[in-house]
C-alpha cells in the first residue's frame, strides 16, 4: 500500500519500541490482506471454479485464463444465464450448467460465424449455423459437424451462379439438392437416386442419377421454346448419356419409335423401328447411323 503523505515530525517523537510495534502491526495487517486477496484471486481465476462452495446464486464478473465470464455463479460453477468473452474475440451468450454451455445459447465465433441453438456439455446439438458469407445450416450436429438438416447458400447463392440453392444433409453427407441456376437450370432430387432436372433450354429429365448426373433408368424429353414436347427417350443411362436398352420417340406420339440398344448417346446394333401400328422394320445401326433395313 502506497503512503500518500507522511508527517516526519510526529514520527520522530515515537520511541524506538513504539515505532517497532507500529510497523509490526502494519506488516501483520498487510499480510492478512494479502492472504485474503490471494485466496479470492485463486478461486475467481480458475476456469471451472470461481467462487467458494455454496456461495449461492450471485451474478459476478470473473476473469479467467480463457476469458471473462459475466453471470450467476453457484457451487463453484458458472450456472444459469450468462456470457463468456473468450480471449480470441468469440462470445457465448446463453445458459450454463456446471461451467459448460448447456441449454439454449448463441455463440459468435471470432471469424464472424454465428451458431444459435441447443447445447449439451459444451457441444452444439441442434440449431442454426450462419457463416459470415451468408451460407446457413439448420439442423442437428454431431461431434461439432453437420449431421442431419438443410444447408443453404443464402445470400451467397448469386455470387456462385445460383438463384437459390439448398441441400439436405443426412449422416453428415449431402443426400439431396434443390437449386436453380441463374441460366434457369433447375435440379430437384437426390444426389444419387431419383431426381428431376429442367435444363436452361427447356428440356427435362426424370429418373435416376449418380453423383448428380444421369445414370440408371430415366426419361429425357426434348421440348420447344413454349415447353411443348418434341421427342423423348425412355431407357438406360450411364455417365450422363443414353447407354443400354431404350426407346426413342421421334414425336410426342407413340409412333414412330426406335427400340433397341444405345451406346454413347446414339443407337448402335440391331434396332426395331415401329413406323405405325401396322408397320415394323428391323434396322441395323452403327455409331448413330442406319446402315441396313430388313422387312
Amino acid at each position: 500500500m502506497k503512503i500518500i503523505s507522511k508527517n516526519p515530525f510526529r514520527d520522530t517523537r515515537l520511541s524506538a519500541y513504539q515505532g517497532y510495534f507500529k510497523k509490526a502491526a502494519i506488516l501483520a495487517l498487510a499480510a492478512a490482506l494479502f492472504v485474503v486477496i490471494y485466496s479470492l484471486l485463486y478461486y475467481f481465476t480458475l476456469p471451472d471454479r470461481y467462487a467458494a462452495a455454496h456461495i449461492g446464486e450471485t451474478k459476478m464478473v470473473v476473469e479467467s485464463a480463457g476469458g471473462t465470464y459475466i453471470g450467476p455463479v453457484a457451487d463453484a460453477y458458472y450456472e444459469g444465464e450468462g456470457k463468456f468473452r473468450h480471449l480470441d474475440g468469440s462470445v457465448y451468450d446463453g445458459t450454463f450448467a456446471k461451467s459448460k454451455r448447456s441449454g439454449e445459447g448463441t455463440f459468435h465465433f471470432a471469424n464472424g460465424d454465428i451458431y444459435t441453438g441447443t447445447w449439451v456439455d459444451d457441444a452444439m446439438i441442434e440449431g442454426t449455423y450462419t457463416f459470415v458469407d451468408g451460407r446457413t445450416y439448420q439442423g442437428k450436429f454431431e461431434d461439432g459437424r453437420f449431421s442431419s438438416g438443410i444447408f443453404s447458400l443464402g445470400s451467397r447463392a448469386a455470387a456462385l451462379g445460383f438463384q437459390e440453392f439448398s441441400a439436405d444433409v443426412d449422416d453428415g453427407q449431402i443426400s439431396a439438392l434443390n437449386f436453380t441456376q441463374t441460366d434457369g437450370t433447375h435440379y430437384n432430387g437426390a444426389v444419387s437416386g431419383w431426381a428431376e432436372i429442367k435444363y436452361a433450354n427447356g428440356n427435362t429429365y426424370e429418373g435416376n442419377v449418380k453423383e448428380g448426373v444421369r445414370d440408371g433408368s430415366g426419361t429425357f424429353t426434348w421440348c420447344a421454346a413454349d415447353g411443348s414436347e418434341l421427342a423423348s427417350y425412355k431407357g438406360d443411362w450411364q455417365d450422363d448419356q443414353m447407354d443400354g436398352s431404350g426407346t426413342y420417340y421421334y414425336t410426342k406420339e407413340s409412333y414412330p419409335r426406335l427400340t433397341g440398344t444405345f451406346q454413347n448417346g446414339v443407337p448402335d446394333g440391331e434396332m426395331k423401328y415401329v413406323k405405325n401400328s401396322s408397320k415394323t422394320f428391323t434396322t441395323v445401326w452403327k455409331d448413330g447411323t442406319c446402315t441396313a433395313v430388313k422387312q
